[in-house]
């Protein structure tokens, strides 16, 4: 027989293998992005620089401290640009090569993509009994296969348009020819600039124009999504419904009737 505290066991190890893949991919992404190029071209020098370059582990371990998908999926990418923001000369094109660049982007990628998959994961309790559905061997419903090629399409838009333009940025001689020409002696801080472009510019139009259209087919049926919003919506009132008011004229009206009745008989 199991003990009382035996369904607590497989969370809490969930939950320590999920902090230890985010703690080992977010510094595999601060070594990579941060540690290792501010080391070769010497850019974080002083207090300063040594704070901006601590600044996201100190992130990181508030994140994985308060298991929060905010601070891990948003503040820690955020942080790790402070210090590139310090020192620009950390992004400069002849840091990062093609081969070294791709490495990165997937250690960045695989980091993002481990967080919001184990953060979002919960694996279920383990159920009392069990028993065969009969929906179970038809197969998968031609709506569950498009919607699977719809998280696909996803998570490719978002390896490959990203991509596409932080390699068109760095790598580019047209542009690094006219950003020196405009901005002599500012390549490198221009070039950061434009990462950081790309990537604001990549995330709006992911979240407005794909995620906006693709709605409907993210969050399941239609006219069930409308149903809930019109819920949610009538919830967040505050407000009774107009049924509930009727319901209770309603009931005041039958005690009324059954009062009159008990004196009647009397």
């Amino acid at each position: 027989m199991a003990s009382p505290h035996q369904p607590e066991v497989a969370p809490r190890r969930w939950r320590a293998y999920a902090d230890a893949v985010a703690l080992t991919l977010g510094l595999n992404v601060w070594v990579s992005v941060v540690l290792l190029p501010a080391t070769f071209v010497q850019g974080l020098q002083g207090t300063g620089g040594l704070v901006a370059g601590a600044l996201p582990l100190v992130v990181l371990a508030l994140g994985l401290w308060r298991r929060s998908e905010l601070a891990l999926l948003l503040a820690f990418p955020a942080a790790v640009l402070v210090p590139i923001g310090v020192a620009p000369q950390i992004a400069a094109a002849h840091v990062y090569g093609p081969t070294r660049f791709a490495l990165v982007s997937l250690g960045v990628a695989a980091y993002l993509f481990g967080v919001s998959f184990f953060s979002s994961f919960h694996e279920p309790p383990p159920p009392v009994s069990t028993r065969w559905l009969s929906s179970a061997q038809a197969g998968t419903p031609p709506r569950w296969k498009r919607r699977e090629r719809v998280y696909w399409g996803l998570f490719a838009l978002s390896l490959v348009f990203p991509g596409t333009l932080l390699v068109w940025v760095n790598f580019d001689a047209q542009v690094h020819a006219y950003l020196g020409q405009m901005y002599p002696g500012r390549l490198a801080q221009m070039i950061t600039m434009l990462n950081v472009s790309a990537i604001v510019l990549w995330v709006a139009i992911y979240q407005f124009a794909f995620l906006g259209v693709l709605r409907p087919h993210r969050t399941g049926d239609r006219d069930l999504a409308v149903t809930m919003a019109e819920a949610r919506a009538s919830a967040a009132r505050g407000r009774p419904r107009a049924r509930f008011y009727f319901g209770v004229v309603g009931a005041l009206l039958l005690m009324a009737a059954l009062l009159w009745h008990r004196q009647s008989q009397g």
